[in-house]
């Protein structure tokens, strides 16, 4: 049970790490959060077994380190949104170029019964 708690608590905290890195460090608190259960358990069980607890150590560090890069970007990031009026005039422009090559496409009225489709 330690040993499995253990790996799985480090597994968590690798992610929580690639997470935070990555732009989706939102979703690196779930497996920091998985990573703090395991490594909690894997701790109380090497307390009683007396067997040591370096391993655990590694694992919360890790998880200390990827919470504190997600907590950072969260609060320090801001998203802001670009001028949207040179995107709408540009949208009305291709919408209006394309009524234009609409309107200039020349459909020949084909007589169905002419064409023989057998």
């Amino acid at each position: 049970m330690r040993k499995s708690t253990l790996v799985l608590s480090l597994i968590c905290a690798i992610l929580a790490i690639i997470l935070a890195i990555l732009p989706l460090f939102k979703l690196a608190f779930i497996p920091a959060v998985l990573a703090l259960v395991f490594g909690l358990i894997s701790f109380i069980k090497s307390r009683k077994d007396n067997q040591s607890t370096h391993v655990v150590q590694v694992s919360f560090l890790l998880v200390i380190i990827a919470l504190g890069l997600s907590t950072y970007k969260t609060v320090f990031t801001v998203q802001e949104v670009g001028n949207t009026e040179e995107l709408e005039q540009r949208d009305k422009e291709n919408e209006e170029k394309a009524l234009e090559e609409l309107e200039d496409i020349e459909i020949d009225d084909i007589e169905i019964e002419d064409l023989d489709l057998e």
